[in-house]
């Protein structure tokens, strides 16, 4: 072991194979692996016999000696028919260790972890006339199960999903199915067992893609507003699930743990906003005249094959799998090979919220034949390939794809440049570069690849940078601070160490790094040999493969230039294109220089910073397409582009609104108060017996008046009033003492609950003090809010303030004024129909077609760019009206001028049509919150509550409380 970890190379490999599943409920089929390969005489592999374990050398392997602390030497390797002693209770049985303890012993001399150790000890039970020694491998699981891989189990419901212990499943038309041969996948850190992923058979693969077809007509039918409430429930999950998720990615890449949170969360919020973003209704008016009206549409592609790389499966394989469901494609993806297991837990979640057949995970060996890859890019009914990967390999998908003209998205390798010129602040650009160098081991496409320093900083600026990749801390990526984790595999371990081995025989100096080590100092049971060292090589330029080729590892070469014409000469002499930055004080040269790279994505003094709703690629054998904008970028990679030439209908004549209601009830007012009063205290404190006894006073008496019964037949029909107002109700529940009535706020809450339930409201939210709004942000302080107990008490974020789904929306809001003196309270509501009849038709279309953002100016916040105006559609019609989302003037629109300048004259056609009125104590006003604006005016006066407001809902009984910030 010394002599290894000296040399720093690997260390043999040792694997053990338990034929038959000890009582722990460990996998069926496991391999621990202990070491490397190599180092000379090959490794061995200890498998079980019918009850024991033996070790089966490799052809012409010399004896390991292992020293474990406080043991004596063991030797194993050559095994004879006599076998091994046991190294702690010395007994010879054949090729078996009788105890656990001795196992235990070896694991630990062969360097594994205290897992490592106790699943070698597990597994070396015997059973004994039929009995079983049980107390060894409940004590292993039960470390498993502190340890975690991400792998629960528990998470799912269980009465869905089968218990396979770690073999993961395939999922194929909304089932999911183990397969008899498993490829094992080890974490690259300590080299354990994290799961067995399928193999997947020619037929399987065939069955997934019949099964996404067959379930096409149905999923691009589907109303976009249920598309996307399934998107968002996926999103969900996602979150819910984030840190299992992220600990079993970690496992199995080696990442850490700090970057596949990451990932998931980029994976999350996709699903949420290519939902809400991507809407196949939207169409884009050409032009139109009293005869026709051209428009473009679009419409879904069909299966869509996405074919995901190992080192960022998560972002890379669910994010363009959200933007084809959201278009209304189905999926069949298919995770790599050495990454799997996250990409099907993901699945097995995800199969009870999607119809059967929208999704299928497929995964298999590319040993097979034919290769996966190769069944799905070859199948007529696939439509689309997305994949990412190596050039060569794209390039064999780019020519299978072409004999049915399947359209493709590429997203290949890169040899990214970065510039660094001579007035940059080195301290500050030393850790962007390394950052953008090392990110994820430099196992990313985007990574920089090439470093260009100006002469005269070259020597200061290489000693910082290796100063810096000499601190980086390296380990297991669930280890806290762990910058770099070990590369993905052997493979990679191989080509990195290729391109640094002639990288010297052309010259180059190795400044630190220039190989791996069995694993991170202090860290025992990371010893895999996988751990590259971060590396800085001078001395070589254009010809030497560590310059030309991509090393996809932590390596980079950094080369001096003269003057910046030359830096951008040697920077775009590559074959690739994915990305690039500069690195300067002087921003507006470095601008300049940026926008000389030909590369997809250019940075200025930063690199490989994902930035969200920007579309992303790459130049030449970097990759066809653009992805990744969430917008129309993503929507004409996802679907077919259409034009139709549509005869010209007359025009709907919309009818104007009716005006709002006004309902007087101050003869009822005393009445109405008495039996309020009549509800028990006791009550006051339990929700749903509460809001039976507000319903049934309101219900039963003073509702007897013609006026109010007309005026909620009529808000309840959809073509009805958008709002009315009840006069003269009761503040208090006693005559006495009205202005300082301790029960007043019980009055203004039953009659608010009551009005709500009387609407068929399901689920609302109450609250005194509610901050300027067009729609009220309700605060969650505990002694204000009022809730119901049992359902949910949904925290609103303000619905036309910050972007947020529609269906999100409540659709009531009822405000009652409290105040018994001073200026009434006034609002004023703006209907949709009216301001729809009044708005220039071309104003409405710009902002329908062309999405805003909006900066609050009170608070700093921006939101994300949302389109104004959006049609109405509920799930039996689309209403002849649209909904327009105005703000106050403190919200500053941003994006095209032209549609600023269609929002800014919309929103004073609004001040023309809108409707205001007076509140006094007493008067309740009930607003369709789908149908109209409303805003108001002063609300508390030195600090005391003059409004109190509810929010309800008729449809939906939670809201989520995310706010788009």
């Amino acid at each position: 072991l010394d002599c290894c970890l000296v040399a720093r190379r690997s260390l043999p490999l040792a694997a053990l194979r338990p034929r038959r599943a000890p009582s722990s409920q460990l996998a069926a089929d496991m391999t621990l692996v202990l070491g490397g390969g190599g180092c000379g005489g090959g490794g061995g592999w200890v498998r079980s016999c019918s009850s024991a374990l033996e070790l089966a050398p490799s052809a012409g392997a010399a004896p390991l000696l292992l020293r474990a602390p406080g043991a004596r030497q063991a030797a194993l390797g050559r095994c004879s028919s006599a076998g091994a002693s046991c190294p702690s209770c010395g007994s010879r049985g054949g090729t078996s260790f009788s105890c656990g303890a001795g196992a235990s012993q070896i694991a630990g001399a062969l360097g594994a972890s205290a897992l490592g150790a106790a699943l070698f000890a597990a597994a070396s039970f015997r059973r004994r006339g039929g009995r079983r020694r049980a107390a060894r491998p409940s004590a292993s699981t039960e470390v498993l199960r502190r340890v975690g891989d991400g792998w629960d189990e528990e998470q799912l419901d269980q009465a869905k999903v089968q218990r396979m212990s770690n073999r993961a499943p395939l999922l194929i038309d909304g089932e999911i199915y183990t397969t008899e041969k498993t490829v094992r996948v080890l974490n690259p850190a300590n080299g354990m067992l994290v799961g067995l992923a399928p193999q997947a058979s020619k037929k399987q693969l065939e069955d997934a893609v019949n099964a996404a077809h067959s379930a096409g007509n149905a999923w691009a039918a589907m109303s976009t507003a249920e598309r996307a409430a399934k998107l968002s429930a996926c999103a969900n999950v996602l979150r819910l699930h984030t840190e299992a998720l992220a600990t079993l990615q970690t496992n199995e890449s080696g990442r850490p743990i700090a970057e596949t949170r990451i990932e998931l969360f980029v994976a999350a919020a996709t699903f949420e906003s290519a939902a809400r973003k991507l809407d196949l209704n939207h169409e884009e008016v050409i032009s139109e005249d009293d005869e026709k009206k051209v428009v473009i549409r679009h419409s879904p592609i069909g299966v869509v094959a996405i074919i995901a790389p190992w080192n960022a499966p998560i972002i890379l394989g669910w994010k363009p799998t959200a933007c084809a469901l959201a278009c209304g494609n189905t999926v069949v993806l298919k995770p790599a090979p050495q990454t799997p297991l996250t990409t099907l837990r993901i699945g097995e979640m995800l199969r009870t919220i999607l119809p059967s057949g929208v999704l299928n995970i497929v995964v298999g060996s590319d040993d097979n034949s034919p290769r996966p890859g190769e069944v799905l890019t070859g199948h007529p009914l696939v439509r689309k390939v997305v994949f990412t990967g190596s050039a060569s390999v794209g390039t064999k998908v780019m020519t299978a794809c072409a004999k049915d003209f399947k359209r493709i998205l590429l997203e290949l390798g890169g040899n990214d440049a970065a510039i660094v010129r001579e007035d940059v602040d080195i301290e500050k650009a030393v850790e962007g570069v390394f950052r953008g160098a090392f990110f994820n081991n430099g196992q990313t496409c985007c990574a920089i690849k090439r470093l260009f320093v100006h002469k005269n900083i070259f020597d200061e600026f290489v000693n910082a940078l290796t100063a810096r990749a000499r601190r980086a801390k390296i380990g297991n990526g669930l280890n806290a601070g762990v910058e770099l984790g070990p590369l993905a595999n052997n493979e990679q371990l191989r080509h990195v160490s290729e391109l640094v081995a002639d990288a010297r025989a052309d010259g180059g100096r190795v400044l630190c790094g220039g190989g791996a080590v069995a694993g991170p100092p202090g860290d025992e049971g990371s010893n895999t040999g996988l751990f590259y060292l971060p590396t800085i090589v001078v001395g070589i330029e254009e010809g030497s493969r560590l310059v030309d080729e991509e090393q996809f590892g932590p390596v980079v070469p950094v080369m001096p230039f003269e003057d910046d014409a030359e830096a951008l000469r040697r920077a775009n002499s590559t074959v690739f294109g994915l990305g690039g930055s500069v690195w300067s004080r002087d921003v507006a040269r470095a601008n300049e220089m940026a926008n000389q790279l030909r590369a997809g994505t250019v940075w200025v003094n930063r690199h490989c910073e994902f930035i969200r709703n920007a579309p992303f690629g790459g130049f030449g054998s970097s990759g066809i397409g653009r992805a990744g904008d969430l917008a129309m970028r993503d929507m004409n990679e996802y679907t077919e582009t259409r034009t139709l030439v549509l005869g010209r209908l007359p025009k709907k004549v919309l009818a104007g609104p009716p005006p709002t209601e006004e309902v007087d009830l101050k003869r009822a007012a005393d009445a109405l108060r008495k039996k309020l009063a009549l509800i028990p205290e006791k009550l006051w404190s339990e929700a749903d017996a509460f809001e039976e006894q507000a319903k049934e006073v309101l219900r039963v008496f003073p509702f007897r008046p013609l006026g109010l019964k007309k005026a909620l037949d009529s808000f309840m029909d959809s073509a009805g009033i958008s709002s009315f107002v009840l006069r003269g109700l009761p503040t208090h529940l006693s005559e006495v003492n009205a202005n300082n009535s301790p029960d007043g706020d019980v009055a203004s809450k039953a009659l608010l609950v009551g009005v709500a339930a009387m609407l068929e409201a399901r689920a609302f939210a109450y609250t005194g003090h509610c901050e300027e709004a067009l729609v009220h942000k309700l605060s969650l302080d505990a002694d204000e809010l009022y809730g119901r107990s049992g359902r949910f008490c949904p925290s609103f974020d303000a619905p036309r303030r910050y972007c947020r789904p529609e269906e999100r929306v409540p659709e009531i809001v009822a405000a009652f004024c409290v105040r018994v003196a001073g200026e009434p309270v006034t609002f004023t509501t703006v209907d949709y129909r009216a301001l729809a009849q009044a708005a220039d038709k071309e104003d409405l279309e710009c902002l329908r077609r062309t999405p805003l953002s909006f900066f609050d100016t009170e608070t700093g916040q921006r939101t994300e760019p949302v389109h104004v105006v959006t049609d109405m559609v509920t799930d039996t019609e689309e209403l002849p009206f649209p909904i327009v989302d105005l703000r106050r003037d403190r919200f500053e629109p941003e994006g095209s001028q032209v549609a600023i300048d269609a929002y800014l004259r919309v929103r004073k056609v609004s001040g023309q049509v809108c409707e205001g009125f007076e509140l006094r104590a007493g008067d309740l006003v009930v607003f369709q919150n789908k149908r109209c604006l409303h805003s108001w005016g002063p609300r508390a006066i030195d600090g005391d509550t003059c409004i109190q407001v509810l929010h309800a809902s008729k449809i939906a009984m939670t809201w989520d409380t995310r706010v788009v910030k």
